[in-house]
């Protein structure tokens, strides 16, 4: 502190009161901080109350409250020769005092006028009793807190007064009963960072913080900020704390749009998202997407539909459309083994097998390096073919390491035109074949779309047909599938090894087609529909939306949940497409995101006449904002953004040249942006990579949305996220996922064979005129099952029971059913529920006051008797339960035997 300055005591700490008297008038004549030792030497003019205790007092209050080291407080001697005027005190010199350097002087300054700020604004004291006010509860000061927030990251302990708000998540409060006192402990975070508020407090000064602070609960808190002597952190002392109203994101757009491809919880180990009825809009979903004032919002969790009766429940006044996102194989046209209507005949008939080496993986980017060929007939290779293609670039580590192919062998190669030119004159026009054809066709194609020639060759994929042909092998690389044939070895990776080994393995195949009644090229595809059954292929699942259109599409849906998990499941409940088609009535299927069988053949950039065929089987396509693939460039499987925006273009046009509406979707995991960070904790147990990596997959406003997909044009952008998710939104009626009432199943005769059966054993048991407390009851217990179809339950039970002791197996029922007479009768339950009683079980006589009028609650306790009629000993029955117990008044529980 600069010589000569004086400031108020209270200027310099924030607020203490020694013994309950103000330190006010006490003023600071020098000041000297050492921040690394973190120690404080204060030199004080001479004022009233300045014994040496309460100057000990105040340095150990000071070091606890600012988490220093060291305090020192002198008080500096008045000089007589000098008076001192009463408006200005004269200031005393720090005697001895070290210079304090000039940062320690600025940051003491701007801390000390921070506290002087906050003072102006803030005077705490003991708390009263917490009270409601409005929307905003008080739960400890005296004052409700008004003032601008710091975000929590941007705490600093020399801020002094602070204002917090945000999110209890934990709470560690501390009773310490032997001194009377609690230590209050709670943490909070804004999700910018995080703040722990603790505070001492004596007796039960602390009581309406433990009793009102919950987890979860959104708070501000004033306060000011110190450093814990015990956990040696930074926390925050509260002065007022007050339940406060979370802001929430708003969807401000004049038109809404409709989420249509969102997960819940129920996404299992993938989403965050919540529907809980018992939740508001800040946490619930359907809740949110209904107070932003959307029409409807989808429910497409992976393969389930476990959260659609809490989705149900949560709808008020905005329509459910219930789907899922399913785990999709396409059996139908994966199946596919010929492309193109050429014909010939398999024996006679002669095919070039053929394999390519490329720089990469993607025949828009990446170029061939090799092709090999051989033609087959009647069993036989009769011809090949061999080139170099010079990619005009060098080639990369994986790829030498890959081929065996280096620079130095492409050296003076033909080119690109060249080798495909010479290749197809090799074809003369037969059909192809290939091991994953898609992929050698696709670079052929290619080229020749690059020098204008067409290419119109039929393709046979020998990986398909060995997936139909061989169904229990399970993988079917080239390598793999030649070793279980027994084929020849060869040097894979090398296009005229490759090539040959396709030839070759054409050959058992083409005899096991023969066995099959299959003789020419247009045959086989027809014939391997007939194999799908049996197919163990382990394929890669794609993923595909699909939407309840109506009551109908509902149950269509449920039973494809249903078949995926009992019938298809493979790692994940799969839905092949055949199975699809079979319940197709009332559903409406979406194309997905990224891992869907359309963005993946855009991805592969296939021929655009390929994409109409594929995307001509869904009623809406879908496109995503960039983030959702952002993975994409991180691995490199793109180079720029561009090409993203470039893959959700190609739909948009698939969409206008199909007349199919495009839909931008968000594929939601989580409410808010913040909560991001619980996913990556997600991924991370998964042992994804890139769990870290920013993936904002949150509930985005129509705002939002529109942003995302400027790049389509103003137009185009209102099209695909508005106007399409509306209307496929309407394309759903209401429908209701569990309908109202009970729904019992049937058993034949169920209702006589359970009159027959309590009415044989009562007389068994009380002769053919049972005492009428014995038929009231019965009758009672009867009108109240039978009437609301209780029987077969019954029923069920007793037939369980009864198999079960015959077996010898002691079963009993346990539990509320023991009340019911009907239950005892019809061998349910060993308990009688009949008042205390006794009777013969020879002459079947029976005595019901005895008990009742001698305090007797349960017949076992009665004192044993005989007969007066025949002197047999009595059986001393009954327990005295009421009927209502089990099934209500009226019958109105449902029985839980």
């Amino acid at each position: 502190m600069a010589e000569g300055s004086k400031i108020g005591f209270l200027e310099l700490f924030s607020r203490l009161e020694p013994n309950g008297q103000p330190v006010g008038s006490w003023w600071v004549s020098g000041a000297v901080i050492d921040r690394q030792a973190r120690t404080i030497a204060v030199e004080l003019l001479p004022g009233e109350g300045q014994d040496r205790d309460t100057l000990d007092n105040l340095c150990a209050s000071i070091a606890l409250s600012y988490g220093l080291q060291g305090v020192t407080m002198t008080v500096a001697q008045p000089q007589p020769a000098e008076p001192v005027p009463a408006a200005e005190p004269a200031v005393a010199e720090v005697p001895a005092a070290p210079a304090v350097d000039e940062d320690a002087a600025q940051a003491f300054a701007r801390t000390e006028a921070i506290r002087q700020e906050a003072l102006k604004k803030l005077k705490v004291s003991s708390p009263p009793p917490s009270k409601s006010g409005g929307k905003k509860k008080l739960l400890f000061g005296r004052r409700e807190i008004k003032g601008e927030t710091t975000p929590m990251q941007a705490l600093e302990l020399d801020m002094g007064t602070v204002i917090v708000e945000g999110d209890v998540f934990a709470i560690d409060h501390r009773e310490l009963k032997k001194r009377g006192a609690w230590v209050v402990s709670f943490d909070m975070t804004d999700y910018t960072g995080s703040v722990r508020v603790s505070k001492f407090f004596l007796g039960e000064e602390g009581k309406p913080l433990v009793d009102g602070v919950k987890k979860g609960q959104h708070l501000l808190v004033q306060g000011r900020l110190n450093v814990d002597r015990y956990t040696n952190d930074v926390v925050l002392e509260p002065y007022a704390v007050m339940v406060g109203k979370k802001a929430l994101r708003e969807d401000t757009a004049p038109e809404k749009r409709v989420e249509l491809h969102l997960h819940t919880t129920m996404s299992s180990m993938d989403a965050l998202t919540q529907v809980g009825p018992k939740l508001g809009p800040e946490k619930n979903v359907v809740k949110r997407a209904e107070s932003w004032g959307h029409r409807a919002i989808a429910i497409t969790d992976h393969g389930v539909a476990q959260s659609f009766p809490d989705a149900w429940h949560s709808a008020k006044n905005i329509k459910i459309l219930y789907g899922v996102e399913a785990y999709f194989i396409n059996d139908v046209d994966d199946r596919v083994v010929v492309h193109g209507e050429q014909d010939m005949d398999l024996k006679s008939g002669e095919i070039v097998c053929f394999d390519i080496e490329t720089t990469g993986l993607d025949n828009r980017r990446d170029l061939i390096t090799e092709i090999g060929a051989v033609v087959l007939r009647n069993g036989e290779i009769v011809d090949t073919f061999n080139t170099f293609a010079d990619p005009g670039r060098p080639l990369s580590r994986e790829i030498i390491e890959l081929t065996g192919i280096t620079d130095a062998m492409l050296q003076g190669a033909p080119s690109q035109a060249e080798a495909i030119n010479a290749f197809l004159d090799f074809a003369a026009g037969r059909p192809l074949a290939a091991h994953n054809a898609d992929f050698d066709m696709g670079f052929i194609a290619q080229g020749c779309r690059r020098m204008g020639r067409p290419f119109e060759n039929a393709s046979l994929d020998s990986l398909i047909l060995a997936q139909n042909l061989l169904p229990d092998l399970g993988k079917y690389k080239l390598d793999i599938v030649a070793n279980h044939l027994n084929l020849p070895a060869f040097n894979h990776h090398r296009a005229s090894d490759d090539a040959a080994t396709v030839g070759y393995m054409l050959v058992p195949f083409f005899k096991m087609l023969d066995d099959l009644g299959v003789h020419t090229l247009q045959e086989i595809n027809p014939a391997m529909r007939k194999l799908r059954s049996g197919g163990k292929a382990k394929r890669q699942p794609k993923h595909l939306i699909v939407l309840a259109k109506n009551q109908l599409g509902l149950r269509n849906l449920y039973q494809l949940i249903s078949k995926s998990h009992l019938d298809h499941f493979k790692r994940y409940p799969i839905m092949p497409k055949s199975v699809i088609e079979q319940h197709r009535e009332g559903l409406i299927l979406g194309s997905a995101c990224e891992a869907g069988e359309l963005f993946q053949a855009v991805i592969k950039r296939k021929e655009f006449s390929e994409l109409k065929r594929i995307a001509s089987w869904y009623d809406f396509l879908e496109i995503q904002p960039l983030c959702n693939n952002g993975f994409m460039l991180r691995k490199g499987m793109v180079k720029s953004e561009e090409e993203l925006r470039d893959f959700n273009r190609t739909i948009v046009s698939l969409g206008k040249a199909l007349d199919k509406p495009v839909c931008a979707t968000g594929d939601v995991h989580f409410l808010d942006p913040e909560e991001e960070i619980y996913r990556h904790i997600l991924l991370a147990t998964k042992g994804f990579e890139d769990a870290d990596s920013s993936l904002p997959i949150y509930f985005k406003t129509t705002d939002e949305m529109l942003k995302e997909f400027a790049y389509l044009g103003k137009e185009d952008a209102y099209n695909v996220v508005v106007r399409n998710t509306n209307l496929v939104a309407d394309w759903c009626e209401d429908v209701v996922p569990l309908p109202k009432g009970l729904f019992a199943p049937k058993l034949e005769d169920s209702e006589g064979e359970l009159k027959r059966l309590v009415w044989g054993k009562a007389r068994e048991l009380y002769g053919e005129q049972p005492p009428q407390l014995v038929v009231d009851r019965i009758n009672v217990e009867l009108d109240a099952i039978l009437g609301r179809h209780y029987d077969v339950i019954y029923m069920s039970a007793q037939k369980l029971v009864q198999d079960s002791l015959d077996h010898g197996y002691l079963v009993g029922s346990r539990g509320s059913v023991g009340s019911s007479l009907v239950a005892f009768m019809s061998g349910i339950t060993e308990v009688n529920s009949l008042p205390a009683h006794y009777r013969c079980p020879k002459c079947r006589h029976s005595d019901f006051e005895f008990g009742p009028a001698n305090g007797y609650g349960c017949g076992a306790d009665m004192p044993d008797a005989v007969c007066p009629q025949c002197g047999t000993p009595y059986v001393k029955d009954g327990f005295n339960i009421p009927f209502e117990t089990f099934l209500g008044f009226g019958g109105d529980k449902v029985p839980d035997i």
